[in-house]
């Protein structure tokens, strides 16, 4: 065949695997000459089927051993629904009030060596794999598919942009998150747009869930499916090799003649799975076109290299397009200036996460960011809870932890102490402080999600008793309101447990907000127990009046369960919407209503509406959830 490679001579260094036969090399070329240019089928069909990256071929006539599943996988909700960790098998720690946690043993590497890495999460140093998230269904935690029924589509225009966002109030992140990514059409779709679509992706992406907005977006009809080249560009950029050849894979059973970008993309594939001959013999056929594009004979140059061909690193590269740029990084090429060579620059609430999983960064770094990831509901607790681990082993004084300095080391460590166990007594002291110095710094809720499982552990005991309020507080916080019961019950006997004036009374009323029985009317108690005037007392009884516990006192001046509701207000929207059976524009509504993160300051008829408005469609569980947390927050 003329212009075939076997009627050339074949200058090249030699190399281990060029030990073949010269009749093999002709024939094997003669072969694959013949199949790529057939005018259908797959021109790269000669190549072994695709290996994963980084497990090397077997030997001829052995089979190949099937990719193990990983051992576990990261959770994706918070953690404090789970089942409670399993104690760590450690000497217990026997340090008494005031005195210091054991230093570090010698030769073990703190943090690493005597702890073990968290059930589920991903050992010391290894990033977490990431699946694109999809949209939610009734049973993943969506709404329905009828979710949008009902409401015209330019007024979920208008209000969707309302929603607060970023929000650090759990509850509310996380039904805000489950409205906005559940699979429903909106009134205005159609088979090629659906104009909501891209409004709930933009306001995901400003509550920090990058991926989710992604995945709502890629391949609307709003946006149109992706160019199957894009796809293989953007996954290079993102450093996915694998998911780049997965869609490279894709692309060559789809063409019936392989473009040029298909074969040098293919060939790349090659090269990385170490299917060294066939990527070998493509390069040949590559060379034969004889083609002018710089792109291509900066591939050419820079392939050889990275196969094993030559040891000649080019100087330059003059069309750094994803896939050069991605064989330069094979190669260790520097570069600067190069499409997708500069590393992402990580912003907006999301931008946390990456720094969190960037194992590059330093720990400290990682560990603040994951942090501020953890309190936006970006990652489990179990993650935030790997990274503290890493951090080493220091000398934290639970009794004195208080006033010392907020620093991440001693949240670390603090975490490290309550996570190993210990005497009871010992494990308390250490949650005590942990959650004492969230309240300093106004981060309760996020630290009560993270020690919420661990003191679940920790059974109720007079001996106890100095820990109880603390402890009713946290389990009524996540939502465990009998064993909160228990503690307080702990407390009953020895009222000189409680520090403040009218702390049993305000314990007294979140535990009857997170879902105890009980009479008369707690917030006056409260009130009149504190000694003081408090302007979130009309909150608190929005709260129960919420929570369809109606309570009528004069001490909020003649406050009543159910407000007036004015004409035209933001409860009467909600009671409308509620009333024409509109869920979402019901859900929207109640999340604009109690405002995200100013909880605190919302109207408490809006309040109590939205939160009867959330019962009355079926999430009880929300309503009082929700309650529960803007009751902590009030001081509760």
């Amino acid at each position: 065949m003329t212009g075939s490679p076997c009627n050339r001579p074949i200058f090249r260094p030699s190399s281990p695997r060029r030990h073949l036969t010269k009749a093999a090399l002709l024939g094997a070329g003669i072969l694959i000459s013949a199949i790529l240019f057939l005018p259908v089928g797959n021109a790269w069909a000669l190549s072994s089927d695709p290996t994963p990256l980084g497990v090397p071929l077997p030997p001829p006539g052995q089979p190949a051993t099937p990719n193990q599943p990983p051992a576990s996988q990261p959770p994706t909700g918070g953690g404090i629904e789970a089942a409670p960790l399993p104690p760590v098998q450690l000497p217990p720690a026997q340090t008494l009030p005031g005195q210091t946690l054991p230093a570090p043993q010698p030769g073990v590497t703190p943090g690493v060596d005597v702890v073990q890495p968290l059930p589920g999460a991903p050992l010391p140093g290894t990033l977490p794999a990431q699946a694109a998230p999809a949209q939610l269904d009734a049973a993943s935690g969506g709404f329905g598919p009828d979710l949008w029924q009902g409401s015209e589509v330019s007024r979920l225009m208008g209000l969707v942009p309302k929603l607060p966002a970023p929000i650090t109030v759990p509850a509310l992140s996380d039904l805000q998150r489950r409205v906005l990514m559940t699979a429903a059409p909106s009134a205005g779709a159609t088979a090629a747009v659906d104009p909501l679509t891209p409004i709930r992706a933009d306001k995901l992406h400003q509550m920090g869930f990058n991926d989710a907005a992604m995945g709502l977006t890629q391949g609307t009809p709003m946006t149109g499916p992706m160019d199957p080249q894009e796809a293989v560009e953007k996954a290079l950029l993102a450093n996915d090799t694998t998911g780049a050849c997965q869609q490279v894979d894709t692309l060559q059973a789809q063409e019936a003649v392989p473009s040029l970008f298909t074969r040098r993309a293919a060939i790349y594939c090659q090269i990385m799975r170490k299917q060294n001959d066939p990527a070998s013999l493509g390069l040949d056929l590559l060379r034969e076109r004889n083609d002018p594009d710089p792109a291509t004979n900066d591939f050419l140059a820079l392939a050889a290299l990275a196969n094993g061909e030559t040891k000649r690193v080019p100087k330059s590269v003059a069309v750094p397009d994803p896939l050069n740029v991605a064989l330069m990084k094979t190669v260790g090429m520097p570069a600067v200036g190069a499409i997708g060579a500069a590393p992402v620059v990580p912003v907006g609430a999301g931008g946390s996460v990456m720094i969190a999983r960037d194992a590059t960064r330093p720990l400290p770094e990682r560990v603040a960011a994951a942090e501020q990831a953890f309190k936006y509901g970006l990652i489990p607790d179990r993650e935030l809870g790997d990274l503290y681990l890493q951090v080493p082993s220091g000398n934290a004084d639970p009794a004195t932890a208080i006033g010392m300095s907020d620093t991440v080391e001693l949240r670390a460590q603090l975490y490290q102490a309550a996570y190993r166990g210990g005497a009871p007594a010992m494990k308390a002291r250490v949650i005590d402080a942990a959650l004492k110095k969230a309240r300093q710094r106004g981060d309760y809720l996020t630290q009560a999600q993270l020690y919420g499982p661990l003191a679940r552990d920790i059974a109720p005991a007079r001996e106890l008793s100095w820990f109880a309020p603390e402890a009713a507080r946290l389990m009524f916080a996540i939502g465990q309101q009998a064993k909160g019961g228990y503690w307080l019950n702990t407390v009953a006997a020895t009222p000189g447990a409680f520090k403040a004036p009218g702390e049993k009374e305000g314990l007294d009323l979140l535990g009857r907000i997170a879902g105890l029985p009980g009479g008369g009317d707690p917030v006056a108690a409260w009130a009149q127990a504190s000694g003081t005037t408090n302007p979130r007392i009309e909150l608190l009884y929005a709260l129960l009046a919420g929570l369809n516990q109606p309570v009528a006192s004069a001490v909020a001046g003649g406050f009543q369960a159910a407000p007036i509701i004015a004409l035209g207000s933001p409860s009467a929207e909600i009671v409308a919407a509620a009333s024409g059976k509109r869920k979402g524009e019901t859900l929207v509504l109640s999340l604009i209503g109690i405002g995200g993160d100013r909880a605190i300051a919302a109207d408490p008829a809006t309040l109590g509406t939205a939160l009867r408005s959330l019962t009355d469609l079926g999430l009880e569980a929300e309503s009082r959830r929700i309650a529960r947390e803007i009751a902590v927050l009030a001081g509760l």
